[in-house]
Formats: C-alpha cells, sequence, structure tokens
C-alpha cells in the first residue's frame, strides 16, 4: 500500500490542472520545437452576452518541421485498429497490453509538468485561483443551496448522484463489453480508456488529496471551512465529481459530434450540483473534482490517439477580453 500511495503522490502534481489535456499538442519551448502542421484556428465566444465576439484567429505552422521527442515509455504498441477478437488468445494478448498501458500511461503523466511551457503554468495558476476563489465564498454558498434546497432538488440527486459512484465504473463495463460482443473498436477502446482514467482519479482522489488536504464534509461541520490535512476527512476533492468527470471527459473525446459530449458533461455537472445539494461536499470539493477528472481523462485519451496516428482533441482555453472573458476553441 505504501508503493500505491508513493506513486500516487508523484502523479498528483501532473493531474491537477487541464493543460494535461493537451500538454503534448503544444511546442514544448519557443519557435523551435513548432512542427509543421495546418493551420490552427481560434474563434471566442463570448461569455458576458449572447454576441460573438467578431475575432478569429489563423496561425500557420512554420515551414521546417521538426520532430517532437516522444514522452517515455510510449504506449505499447499495438495492432491497427480492427475488430476485437474474443478468442481468448487474443482477449488475454490485450489484458497484457492494457496493464504496460497502465504503466507507460502512469509515467507519461509523472514527467507530464517537465513538458509544460508557460501557458501550460498559466493555466495551472488559473486552476489554484478558481478553487481558491470558491472556497473563499463556499460558507455562502452552503447556506443559499441549503436554503433553495427543496424536495425537487433531492429527487433530482437521489436519482443522478450514482452517476459518480459505481454506475460510472459499469458504464466503462459496458462499453467494454459491448465492444467486444459486436466486435467495435470505438466501442471497446471507450470502455478501456473510461476504466483507466476512473482508476487513475479515484487513486488520486481517495489515497492522496483527500489525505493531504483532510477537509471536514459540510454536514460535519455546520457549513463551516475546516481543514485537519492527513485526518480520516475526505469532503476535498469529491470522489463522486472527480468519477463522474473522468467518465464524461472519455465520452466526449471519442464520441462524434456533440450530442453525446452534451449528455455525458450534463450528467457530471448534476453529481457535482447532487453532492453540494446533499452537503456532503462544499463547492470548491465538487470543481476540483471536476478539474481533476477531466485533466486525467483527457490526458489519457488524447495520449492514445497520438499513439494512434490521430488529432488530437479540440483544446478549450478561457482568455481575457475586454469587459469580460471569452471561450476559445482550437483545433
Amino acid at each position: 500500500m505504501r508503493g500505491v500511495k508513493a506513486v500516487a503522490v508523484l502523479l498528483v502534481a501532473s493531474l491537477l490542472a487541464p493543460p494535461l489535456a493537451a500538454d503534448a499538442d503544444e511546442s514544448r519551448e519557443g519557435p523551435s520545437a513548432v512542427c509543421e502542421t495546418p493551420p490552427v484556428v481560434a474563434t471566442e465566444f463570448s461569455a458576458i452576452d449572447d454576441a460573438p465576439v467578431a475575432t478569429s484567429e489563423v496561425v500557420a505552422g512554420s515551414d521546417e518541421a521538426v520532430q517532437e521527442k516522444p514522452q517515455e515509455p510510449a504506449p505499447p504498441k499495438e495492432p491497427p485498429p480492427k475488430r476485437p477478437s474474443l478468442r481468448p488468445k487474443d482477449f488475454w494478448r490485450d489484458v497484457k497490453v492494457e496493464a504496460k498501458r497502465y504503466v507507460a500511461d502512469s509515467f507519461a503523466i509523472v514527467t507530464a509538468p517537465i513538458h509544460w511551457n508557460v501557458a501550460d503554468w498559466e493555466r495551472f495558476g488559473g486552476v489554484v485561483l478558481l478553487v481558491g476563489g470558491l472556497m473563499l465564498a463556499d460558507e455562502t454558498i452552503d447556506r443559499e443551496v441549503q436554503q433553495n434546497r427543496s424536495r425537487f432538488t433531492d429527487r433530482v440527486s437521489d436519482a443522478t448522484t450514482g452517476f459518480g459512484g459505481a454506475f460510472s465504473t459499469n458504464v466503462g463495463v459496458g462499453f467494454l463489453a459491448v465492444g467486444y460482443l459486436l466486435r467495435d473498436w470505438d466501442l471497446r477502446e471507450t470502455g478501456r480508456e473510461t476504466l483507466e482514467a476512473g482508476f487513475l482519479a479515484h487513486l488520486l482522489d481517495k489515497w492522496v488529496l483527500k489525505r493531504a488536504f483532510g477537509r471536514e464534509r459540510p454536514i460535519d461541520s455546520d457549513g463551516e471551512t475546516v481543514f485537519r490535512p492527513g485526518s480520516a476527512n475526505d469532503s476535498f476533492p469529491s470522489g463522486h465529481a472527480t468519477q463522474a468527470f473522468s467518465v464524461a471527459s472519455v465520452i466526449a473525446i471519442r464520441a462524434r459530434g456533440w450530442v453525446i459530449p452534451t449528455l455525458a458533461y450534463t450528467a457530471a455537472a448534476l453529481v457535482a450540483f447532487d453532492r453540494v445539494n446533499d452537503r456532503v461536499h462544499f463547492a470548491s470539493d465538487v470543481a476540483a473534482g471536476a478539474v481533476l477528472g477531466t485533466a486525467v481523462g483527457r490526458f489519457i485519451v488524447n495520449r492514445h490517439k497520438r499513439a494512434e496516428g490521430q488529432k488530437p482533441a479540440a483544446d478549450l482555453d478561457l482568455v481575457p477580453i475586454p469587459g469580460g472573458l471569452a471561450v476559445r476553441l482550437t483545433f
């Protein structure tokens, strides 16, 4: 168990930030590390009012292509995408590859911060400010939520909070099983990555962050912010939110179109609401869980996509604009 905790401690610094979703998508340091790529279009939409911000950026790749240094160890090599086989020999081969994947991906997560650039660290700082700012408002938010709590919100919580519990694991198993039964490669990959993201996120949440912060749940502290590092208190971050967003992020990246990703993230957001409504977590707890789960899921899927020769998922950023913030989608 000590060995597991030691590995988890090394993982935590590299997981609690959105940059992991695209850390290897961007150039390493300066213009010398820019590879020849198609134009990148960045479109901004106003987060303050309904009107779109009339700005867009086109960034052209350099004329000289410089090969990017791969992360080591790389994901284990697999045959080109094909229909999954139900033969015992092939299935056990998949199990062995999966074990190697966990080791390689864990190492890549540990070493990811080494490759962060200035923009990555700025994003990490933004996450810290966001969660820290919510902590300052946690007691007020808790009072407001409890004052507006009703039978309806409790019913919603009863119906949806399971999405962040055992149901999240069942989703991964379901995708995996259907992928093998239908011999569908995409469904199988979704199941594999959902289970892996959930496992790594749970490892960090349960054995590192909760014990490190030792925050009392609002129902135990009567809405007050109380931290006892090293204790058994386990409010920060929310495990349900972490699991829900790790599953949602994997499904969202692997799915085609916008309908399934919207449903996945809506379900995860409901879980976050449920935990605050039930007074088992503060708002900052679920925000930290959402960041952790999303970071783990996106990192794993994008890493596997690069190994498969596919383009990583689109990158989403919050950027300042005159009078407010904007959402920038780069693809």
